[in-house]
C-alpha cells in the first residue's frame, strides 16, 4: 500500500510542477508583453474560481500541518505544497493575463499568437463576438485560436487589426469564415 501511495505523490508532484512552471512562464511572458499592449481586457473568471483558491489555502494549511505537526513523509508534503502553489498563485495569476491586442501579436483565450503565425482570421458575431484565427503551429500544421471580444471594444479591435494589415505586420488572409473580398480596403475586410 505504501508504494502505491508513494507513486501517487510522485505523480502529483510531477504534474503540479509542470503546471506551475507552465503557468508561471506564461505569466512572465505576459509581463514582458504588457508594455506593448494596444487593446486589452481581463478575462471572465469561471464559476469555480473561488473554490479553486479555497482548495489552495486548504492545501497550504495541510502542508504546514504535515511538516510541523504530523511529521508526514517529505514526498507527501512536497506534493501538497506544489498543489498549494498552483491553486493560490499560478491559477489566479492566469486570470491576471489580459486578453487582446499587443504590438507583436494577439493574446487569445488560451495562448499568445504572434502576428507572423496568423494565417487567416474572421469574426463570429452571434451571440458573443469572437475573433477566430487559423494559426501556424509547426511544419505544415495549423490550428485555431479564439478570442472573445467585449462588444464595447469590437470597433476598436477591428481598427487595430486593419492597421496591422495596412502596415503589413499581419499578412494573413481575412475571411476564414467566408467574409473577405480582396478588393476591399483593410478596414472593411477586418
Amino acid at each position: 500500500m505504501s508504494s502505491v501511495l508513494d507513486l501517487t505523490f510522485i505523480v502529483l508532484a510531477g504534474l503540479f510542477t509542470v503546471w506551475n512552471v507552465f503557468f508561471l512562464a506564461r505569466y512572465a511572458r505576459y509581463r514582458r508583453l504588457m508594455p506593448a499592449a494596444e487593446l486589452t481586457w481581463r478575462p471572465r473568471r469561471p464559476w469555480f474560481y473561488n473554490m479553486c483558491v479555497g482548495i489552495g489555502f486548504f492545501m497550504a494549511s495541510m502542508t504546514a500541518l504535515s511538516v510541523f505537526v504530523l511529521d508526514r513523509p517529505i514526498l507527501s508534503s512536497v506534493a501538497q505544497g506544489l498543489m498549494a502553489i498552483y491553486y493560490t498563485i499560478a491559477f489566479p495569476l492566469s486570470f491576471q493575463i489580459q486578453r487582446g491586442f499587443y504590438k507583436s501579436g494577439i493574446w487569445f483565450d488560451r495562448s499568445f499568437v504572434p502576428y507572423t503565425k496568423v494565417r487567416r482570421f474572421g469574426w463570429l458575431e452571434q451571440p458573443d463576438i469572437v475573433l477566430v484565427v487559423t494559426k501556424e503551429t509547426g511544419l505544415m500544421e495549423q490550428d485555431y485560436a479564439r478570442l472573445r471580444v467585449p462588444k464595447e471594444r469590437y470597433g476598436e479591435a477591428r481598427r487595430i487589426l486593419a492597421s496591422h494589415v495596412d502596415d503589413q505586420t499581419l499578412s494573413a488572409e481575412a475571411g476564414i469564415l467566408g467574409l473577405a473580398d480582396d478588393d476591399m480596403p483593410a478596414q472593411e475586410r477586418v
